[in-house]
């Protein structure tokens, strides 16, 4: 038993070591010491085993224990590395690109962000399917289980493999995985880990160093039309611009397509971060520029990711913008003729 311990610990000791030499070269996501995320919280992990793997316990709220923070700050440290919070307990200072669930958590409200266990009861409204999901356009295998909550990763999440319903297997070892180029190819290598399966390729983008913390018009993330198509996983009816009336792309807001080049629209030249486009072809750094004619209308022009302070996620006060009022940004950045 002896020998098996001190076996046990030379490899852990030896993989500590490699992982810190090797840091400052790799291009992995993750690096440092091991137990800065796996022993993080008391019983997270369970003892090791020569015959399996680590087992880990918690694993529904792994995710949101790294990702979240006790002040107003959106991003920390841990082992040297940079993790982005988007659960904070207190109102964030500087909210990230993707929103803070800050804002949907503790029940605020349902229509301020998505319900992710974990984080807050599931939506009073919304208690099965999410709004405007069609099998038809979500290409999992396994599809969204109306049974079980909102994830942050599997069959009923956003991020890692969608095929696999525990979230935790699903992004397994993508921290740890070689991340560029983002040409969507793995999960590690599509923009935030949005891959939805193995056999789809994943969304693409530039990712900003700091989640657009305190970003600017020349210092932001890049999003690519593919964003769209993977919210339409889950919101396909949405923006299904095969559908007419009242249910159809139309009746809502347009996505996927250039914004127009024509009238009040042109004038949207300068890229504000209140309404996000798209491009049609990634540049090689981020720019602030807009091109109208070739940058494209995406969910994320209106919308957070994960939550906002404003209902529908939205990224402003819809009930506070009016007409002809100059300075109230939001609808009005890019309808700029209004």
């Amino acid at each position: 038993m002896q020998k098996k311990i001190r076996l046990i610990i030379n490899i852990l000791f030896l993989c500590q070591v490699v992982i810190i030499l090797y840091s400052g070269i790799c291009i992995a996501e993750v690096g440092g010491d091991c137990n800065s995320c796996h022993a993080l919280y008391p019983g997270l992990t369970e003892k090791p085993s020569l015959v399996k793997p680590f087992t880990y316990v918690n694993r529904e709220i792994f995710c949101i224990n790294c990702h979240s923070h006790n002040t107003s700050d959106t991003i920390k440290t841990i082992g040297g590395n940079k993790v982005p919070v988007v659960f904070s307990n207190v109102k964030p200072v500087y909210p990230l690109a993707g929103g803070n669930f800050y804002y949907v958590a503790r029940d605020f409200s349902d229509r301020k962000g998505h319900n992710v266990n974990g984080i807050t009861s599931r939506d009073s409204k919304f208690t099965g399917f999410p709004p405007g999901y069609s099998r038809t356009l979500d290409p999992s295998m396994r599809g969204y289980n109306p049974g079980k909550p909102l994830a942050c990763a599997g069959s009923n999440g956003c991020h890692g493999n969608r095929n696999i319903e525990d979230s935790f297997e699903a992004i397994y070892g993508t921290h740890h995985a070689v991340d560029k180029p983002l040409d969507g190819s793995t999960t590690a290598r599509s923009y935030r880990y949005l891959k939805n399966t193995d056999r789809v390729k994943g969304v693409t983008g530039l990712e900003d160093s700091e989640w657009n913390w305190n970003g600017t018009s020349s210092r932001h993330n890049e999003y690519s039309p593919s964003l769209d198509v993977f919210c339409e996983s889950c919101h396909g009816d949405f923006h299904n611009k095969d559908k007419a009336g009242k249910n159809g792309a139309w009746f809502r807001h347009p996505t996927g397509i250039p914004l127009p080049d024509k009238g009040e629209y042109a004038a949207y030249n300068i890229y504000n971060l209140d309404a996000p486009v798209s491009r049609e072809v990634l540049p090689q750094k981020p720019g602030d520029v807009v091109v109208a004619g070739k940058d494209t209308v995406t969910c994320l022009s209106c919308h957070m990711a994960h939550s906002s302070p404003y209902a529908n996620v939205l990224r402003w006060d819809y009930d506070d913008i009016f007409t002809g009022e100059e300075g109230k940004g939001g609808c009005l950045i890019c309808h700029t003729g209004k």
